[in-house]
């Protein structure tokens, strides 16, 4: 079992840190090339059964972009408003042209796409973002204010959509057991929704809109990774695709977060340069019987 500070004295970690909970980790050295070995390892899974069009993300985003999904009704307390030291040019009109610390990966790939008029059975977006949710919680390892998440998004029509969306999760939660064999699947709702949420949490749970990557650390255990079905949500509020009356298009995503999927790995192997190795060991290939079976999967869309 590994020690923050004894990754700390190491110089393989640092923790940034508010008085209020708030955390974010800097990877260095060894630890970081694990982390880079994680990320690539994603992206050749999830390219063995689609190909993916990359696309960067910058830290802000604009307030208008989230509004458009009712954002702020849904997570009131949540979003960090990025603003100027020097606000003299600041609008009077309440936040418009605000900023906002980007919350989620995927809403840069939807706003990029926005006002597109052209329509796919299937296409696949991938990128690694800077996220920042406000969730302070003391003495809490896994609860980052400040994190990175590689995401899957797919468009398309509905049924090709939520098909490859449940290969490529299970595709990485497969990913995941060959390093730790006790992950496992949950149906979940958003826990960043907030208490005042509850009936949007339970829709979500009762439709199994939301299946969780789980890895049992301590007496606790850590989400890793998410399958989410946004029906046609964003498609519909960013005018992606033709409208109507044609059918809308639909969109979903598989998304990982990288820092606690790291640390939950560190936790189980230890040292760091035991987790490389193994990384190397398990992720440069899958099993023949294991591909061809992904492979047969991915072939029903």
């Amino acid at each position: 079992m590994f020690a923050l500070q004894d990754l700390q004295a190491r110089r393989l970690l640092s923790v940034v840190a508010s008085g209020n909970g708030l955390i974010g980790y800097r990877f260095c050295d060894t630890l970081h090339q694990a982390y880079e070995a994680l990320d690539q390892a994603l992206i050749n899974t999830m390219s063995r059964h689609i190909s993916a069009t990359a696309h960067s993300c910058t830290t802000l985003i604009e307030r208008q972009a989230l509004e458009k999904i009712g954002f702020f009704n849904k997570l009131p307390c949540i979003p960090m408003t990025a603003s100027p030291h020097a606000c003299s040019d600041h609008s009077e009109k309440e936040h418009e042209g605000d900023w906002i610390l980007s919350p989620s990966t995927c809403y840069h790939t939807f706003t990029h796409l926005a006002g597109s008029t052209e329509r796919w059975d299937l296409k696949c977006f991938t990128a690694l973002g800077h996220c920042h949710r406000y969730e302070p919680v003391l003495e809490e390892p896994t609860r980052l204010a400040s994190f990175t998440m590689r995401e899957f998004v797919l468009l398309g029509q509905q049924s090709q959509v939520e098909h490859m969306c449940q290969v490529l999760f299970d595709s990485g939660v497969a990913l995941i057991r060959r390093l730790v064999p006790s992950t496992f699947v949950k149906r979940a709702s958003d826990v960043f929704y907030g208490e005042s949420a509850q009936v949007t949490r339970k829709v979500q749970l009762a439709l199994g809109v939301k299946l969780e990557a789980v890895i049992p650390w301590r007496q606790r255990q850590v989400s890793v990774g998410s399958r989410n079905l946004h029906r046609d949500l964003f498609t519909q509020a960013f005018k992606i695709g033709p409208q109507a009356p044609e059918p809308a298009m639909h969109s979903a995503c598989v998304a990982f977060g990288m820092e606690r999927l790291l640390l939950s790995l560190l936790a189980q192997i230890g040292d760091p340069d035991r987790l490389l190795a193994h990384l190397h060991e398990v992720l440069g290939a899958p099993p023949a019987g294991q591909q061809a079976k992904e492979f047969e999967h991915a072939a029903l869309v």
